[in-house]
């Protein structure tokens, strides 16, 4: 359904709050209250449940947590918890949920687990007639291999190893993805699976590593002069939490199942540094340096330099118009940077983060004073 379609259901429903009750009850004997739909979000209170959540409580549903009740617990404190750890072996965990719980009828169920998947197989063989939709979010990471560009949702998924047997079993982060999503679809027909690739919000996903600040958001509000990577076909791609979830508020509502790639379409570099100028308009002057240049003065592509991956080729060319033709959006991303940066200054009202080496001696981004250096050298080389 597209999205005018789909906001335009949304105010018929809210007008049929306004029916008279007696013509209501006339109507094929139908009762004039209408019970608002539950929602059961998994954790909840980390990197991307806080805007599930949001987002569902605007949307009129009544909200239920389910976690250990251990990270932000200062948030939603007023929503009904259901403290329970999916981590303990042999179902310990979910069976000690009160009934009262067990019982309940879910409309929708958000999981965002990338740990165990045998914790996500576990919850849904306790849980699968209780729920009538259920929406898991994944990763491109799920794909095989990514040296072709624009993979779609039918290219093929990692080679899996035998489904684990306990939640103990440890595997790298895309295979327990790619078994979560077996362990789904073998489950229930029932599901919403959100491939992201790269999630940005307001929020870090880890506070406690600065890697995950938004280097090229916080670079450009600093200001002053800037080096850049030139390179022949640079482009990127993202998935803003804001705008996933809007989509994933838009399955519910409409009953979308299956499997989705949710990002912004591939885009120009020069283009999200347009954007990263309309958001900050800070810098004193920005310097396209050729990437083989950055390379020899130790500036590595990806792992030093944020966005720059030339391989494998198809690293920021996912195809996303199967979400796109089911009413995705993904809004500007000046309003995403935006948000990003004011999250980092929420975060450090002092701008104090440091990038480059740290004192563990690895390597976070590259610093100020290495990109001074760089861009002297750059400067003399070309006689600016």
């Amino acid at each position: 359904m597209k999205k005018r379609k789909f906001l335009k259901s949304l105010g018929a429903a809210s007008t049929m709050l306004l029916i008279d009750p007696h013509e209501a009850l006339s109507q094929n004997n139908v009762s004039p209250i209408i019970a608002k739909k539950t929602a059961l979000v998994l954790g909840g209170r980390g990197f991307l449940g806080p805007s599930i959540v949001q987002s569902l409580l605007a949307h009129g549903y009544e909200v239920t947590l389910l976690n250990r009740n251990k990270t932000n617990t200062d948030l939603f404190s007023d929503l009904p918890l259901i403290v329970c750890d999916r981590e303990k072996e042999g179902k310990s965990g979910l069976k000690s949920i009160d009934q009262k719980y067990r019982d309940t009828y879910w409309d929708i169920v958000v999981d965002t687990w990338q740990k165990s998947p045998k914790a996500v197989a576990d919850f849904l063989d306790e849980f699968k007639e209780q729920i009538g939709h259920y929406q898991y979010t994944s990763s491109v990471s799920v794909y095989d291999t990514w040296d072709t560009k624009f993979n779609a949702e039918t290219a093929p998924l990692n080679p899996l190893p035998s489904f684990p047997k306990t939640i103990a079993e440890e595997y790298r982060y895309a295979i327990r993805k790619t078994l979560a999503e077996e362990a789904i679809r073998a489950r229930t027909d029932k599901y919403t699976i959100f491939r992201s690739h790269g999630m940005r919000d307001f929020r870090s996903a880890n506070p406690k590593d600065i890697i995950d600040e938004p280097f090229w958001p916080i670079r450009f509000f600093r200001g002053g002069e800037i080096l850049l990577p030139q390179v022949e076909n640079h482009h990127i791609q993202m998935t803003d939490v804001r705008s996933m979830v809007d989509f994933m508020l838009h399955c519910a509502a409409d009953n979308i199942f299956g499997e989705y790639n949710v990002a912004c379409q591939p885009t120009p570099f020069k283009d999200y540094v347009s954007s990263l100028i309309h958001a900050t308009k800070k810098p004193k002057k920005v310097y396209w340096i050729d990437g083989d240049f950055l390379i020899e003065n130790g500036l590595i592509p990806y792992k030093i330099v944020p966005f720059w991956k030339p391989q494998p080729k198809g690293s920021y060319y996912f195809n996303v118009q199967k979400s796109i033709e089911a009413g995705f959006v993904h809004r500007p991303l000046v309003d995403m940077i935006t948000d990003q940066i004011n999250g980092y200054i929420h975060r450090y009202p002092k701008d104090d983060v440091l990038f480059g080496k740290q004192i563990d001696g690895t390597i976070k981004c590259y610093s100020a004073d290495q990109e001074k250096a760089i861009i002297q050298k750059w400067k003399l080389k070309n006689n600016l």
